[in-house]
């Protein structure tokens, strides 16, 4: 399960991006938003929020 600070912080920070779920990514860099979940660039991990999380998220952020 994603971690309830990542959830508050992206509902509540315009811009923010967790970091790479993935243990074993060489950098875990933040991630970056692909219209659906949050990938990693390096190893491109995508995180699972679950889908009525991301609806509202998109919602809160006015994307489409």
């Amino acid at each position: 399960m994603e971690n309830p600070i990542v959830r508050k912080n992206l509902m509540t920070r315009a811009g923010y991006s967790p970091y790479c779920g993935n243990i074993d990514c060489r950098t875990m860099p933040r991630t970056t938003f692909n219209g659906e979940q949050f990938r990693c660039i390096c190893c491109g991990w995508v995180s699972q929020f679950p889908d009525n999380f991301m609806k509202e998220y998109k919602e809160e952020w006015k994307i489409k």
